[in-house]
Order: C-alpha cells, then structure tokens, then sequence
C-alpha cells in the first residue's frame, strides 16, 4: 500500500542471525515434513467421514448471540463508525493522519475484522451497517422484502467484482488514504447496497452481492465457531470446533468461489511485491511517466494486480487438474477445484495477518488521537490528543519472526486441509497421496515465496 499513512517496514532493517535463504529453505522443509506427519497419522478415513471434525455445544453463546442487547450495541458500533467514515472524510481535514476515516476502513474494516473473524468469529453479522439501517427502515417503512429476484447465474460474481475494486482503490489508485474519496465512496456503496437490499431482498444481496459480507463469511469459515441459524435468523445452536475445519464443510461448485478466494491471496501478494526491488526496477523505467503522464500509476498497478491475479488462477487451475490426473477419482472436476479453493484461505489469512501486523500494532494506535479532534476543528472531545503509539510489540525481530511462524502455520493448515480434502474425492489411500504431490509442490513454493516478499521491507536479507 502506497500511502503516507500506512507503512509495512521500518527506518531499520533487521540485521538477519543467519542468510535469509535459510529461512527460506527451512520454512519449506518444514511444511513437506508436516506432509509427512499428515499421511502417517490422519487415518483411512474416505468419502464424508473424512471431513468430519469434534464439534462442542455452548449453548450459552448460541443465547449471546441471539441477545437483543448484543445485537443493538454492534449496530449502533457499527452505523456510528460508517457515519463517521462518512462525515469526517467529506468535511473534516484532508490530512489523512489527522482523519479517523482511513484508520477505520484500512485497518479496522479491512484488516482487523478479517483477523477476529478468523480467530473468534463473525462480527460482522452484528457490525454490519447496511443490515442495521434496512432493518430499521424496513421497521419503519414496512415496505416489501423483495421486489425483484437475483439471477442465479450470478452467483457472488458481483461481490468478487467490487471486492477487487476495493482493493485496486487500495493499491493502484494513489488515492486510498484521501479523506475525501474515502467518504464520497463509502456513502457511494452505502447507497448501492441499501438499494440492492430494497430490491433483490436483505439477505439475498448481502449474501452473494455484498463484499465485505462475503469476505468475513469466507474468513469465518476457518474460525472456532459454528452457528446454525433458522430462516429468520435465529441462532439455534452454536458449537465450537477447531480452527480451520470449517473450510471443509461443503462448498458451492462454481468459479465465483474460485476467483474470489484467489482473489484474496493474489491481491495480498501484490501488496507485498510492490515492495520489492522486482517491482520498483520494473517501474522505474523512464518511458512511463512519459507516455502515461498522470495515469501511470493506475494504469501500471491496474496492470500489475490483474496479472498477478490471473497467474495465481492458471497456476492454482493446473495445479488441480495435476490432482484429478494423478488422483484418477470419477468426480466433477468444478466440485473438486471449489473444494480445494477453500484449503488455502489459512495462506491467505496467515498471510494477511503477517503482512499487515504493523498496521495493526501501531497504525492502529495512531487512529485514538483523532478521537480528541475528528473533524480537526481544534475540539478536545477526549484527553488522547498527545497519545504516542507504543512499539513494543512491533520491533523488526518480533515482527520477522512472527511473520516466518505465521506463514509456516497457515501453509501447514492448508497442506493438513487438502489431504483431508484429497481422502473425500479419491478411493484409495495411494491415490489420495499421489494426488496431493502437486499440492505439496505449490504450498511449499507459496511457502518460500512468501517469506522472501515479506523480507523485503525489514531485513538486511531481503
């Protein structure tokens, strides 16, 4: 991310104990060992008994979900912070340090909540704005549910379309931390989403048109709570499972899902490439600026998203169709692809979670003195005007390792994920093991990759 306010490195690299290839190396040996650990002690379990999992009932939480109070708080929680995004954007200073409304979508939307998600559970079910305000019109109003039906054939196309918008506005745009286009967009797809929900029906919409929506119930999938809910919403039982095996319930054939977990991991290793000196030497040539003027950036950024986007798609394609060859299974080949799409949203995650935990840790600080003074009319709302963020947990070393210990973890998942995935599609236990070699192959790859992106910013290695 190109913007003043957000940094992925710091003034200091990292001086490495050892050569970064080590690091490299080793993070990849130790995802093929744990290949090993997974054929040897995951049992012969076939079909449907293979992607079974320990579930535990807490029916004390499938009563805080339900609770009125619960619920009224996350909705005033979450229709302050849009109308905050909002306001402060279109009329408070242009300064975007001193602007609440980038802290709150960069980093408390796009982040954080896709963390808690994954970690605890789907707050955005009771955070989500758009819900709450067509609740309450609809209360107040009564006007009909739904007016129009959505076509099936969409699926979440719509939802995968705007979600790589919001991450091109990000990335390729230069503008992703100007207040002002930060609050016309976001009363823009207030608008847009309002509308649809009028339309096409509340739940219908939010569910296969509404981005965030989708993303933070992909998120979920992977996170230790399960809820089943009636067709009005109700929690009816809630369980808690171990993290990651959400991902092996059963999932729609069909490549919207595909594109848009893709979409996930591809957008991210963007973000981490752009910081690399691959991606600087490849723009710094000088015929650019010329014959692009102003629009060099978004043309070439524009250019650099979608072609890391569609290299991820062919590779993770082919990588497929290797384990449908070497798996020999009588199966939908759709359904199989779909399914192991899934198995690497622990990538993503971990890799988001690396890639943006100093946003988290101190950008994150930095959003509380614009409590004091959010439209920057020298009001002292609360006594945090002089609040200094604090660094402890955000040394170069902390973060190097954590990075290598979160993007070890998230591989491992995926590689535990797709055996698991591989013993439901294939019949027996030698073709469940040769079928997964092509994905051993490209997890351990994705592995090395990611941790030498990552390096770039804050080691003496990268």
């Amino acid at each position: 991310m190109q913007t003043h306010i957000f940094l992925h490195g710091f003034g200091a690299r990292y001086d490495l104990p050892a050569p970064l290839a080590i690091y490299i190396f080793a993070a990849g040996g130790v995802v093929l060992i744990s290949f090993v650990l997974v054929v040897v002690f995951a049992g012969s379990q076939r079909g449907e008994e293979a992607t079974r999992y320990p579930r535990l009932s807490v029916p004390w939480l499938a009563r805080l979900a339900n609770s009125r109070v619960v619920r009224v708080v996350g909705n005033l929680i979450g229709v302050l912070s849009l109308v905050a995004v909002v306001t402060t954007g279109l009329f408070g200073a242009q300064d975007a340090l001193r602007n609440p409304s980038a802290y709150l979508v960069w980093i408390y939307l796009w982040v954080a909540l896709v963390v808690i998600a994954a970690l605890f559970g789907n707050l955005w079910t009771y955070l989500n704005p758009f819900a709450a305000l067509y609740d309450f019109g609809h209360w107040l109003l009564r006007f009909p549910a739904q007016v129009a039906t959505l076509p099936a054939r969409l699926g979440i196309w719509p939802a995968a379309v705007v979600f790589f918008g919001i991450a091109w506005l990000e990335l390729a745009s230069g503008k992703a931390s100007t207040p002002a286009v930060i609050g016309a967009l976001a009363l823009v797809y207030s608008i847009y989403t309002l509308a649809g929900m009028v339309i096409f029906g509340r739940d219908s919409w939010l569910n296969r048109c509404e981005a965030f929506t989708v993303l933070f119930g992909i998120a979920a999938r992977f996170g230790p709570v399960e809820v089943t809910r009636n067709d009005q919403g109700v929690v009816m039982e809630a369980h808690l499972r171990p993290w990651g095996v959400g991902l092996l319930q059963p999932v729609q054939a069909s490549w919207d899902w595909i594109v848009f977990v893709i979409l996930m991991l591809s957008n991210l290793a963007f973000d981490g490439i752009e910081s690399t000196p691959l991606w600087f030497n490849l723009i710094a040539q000088p015929t650019l600026a010329t014959d692009l003027g102003v629009w060099w950036r978004p043309v070439v950024y524009t250019v650099g998203i979608l072609a890391v986007a569609v290299i991820f798609i062919l590779v993770f394609a082919g990588c497929v169709r290797l384990v449908l060859r070497f798996g020999r299974g009588k199966v939908n080949p759709l359904a199989v692809t779909s399914s192991f799409a899934l198995t690497l949203v622990p990538i993503a995650l971990a890799y988001d979670l690396a890639h943006n935990y100093t946003y988290l840790v101190i950008q994150g600080q930095a959003f509380i003195p614009t409590l004091a003074d959010p439209f920057a009319k020298e009001w002292s709302l609360l006594p945090v005007q002089n609040y200094q963020p604090n660094l402890t947990l955000a040394g170069p070393e902390t973060v190097w390792l954590l990075q290598v210990i979160l993007i070890v973890l998230g591989h491992v998942i995926a590689v535990y994920l797709a055996h698991f995935r591989a013993s439901q599609w294939f019949r027996t236990s030698y073709r469940v093991l040769l079928s997964q070699y092509p994905m051993l192959a490209l997890m351990v790859l994705y592995t090395m990759t990611s941790l030498w992106i990552l390096a770039q910013p804050i080691t003496s290695g990268g």
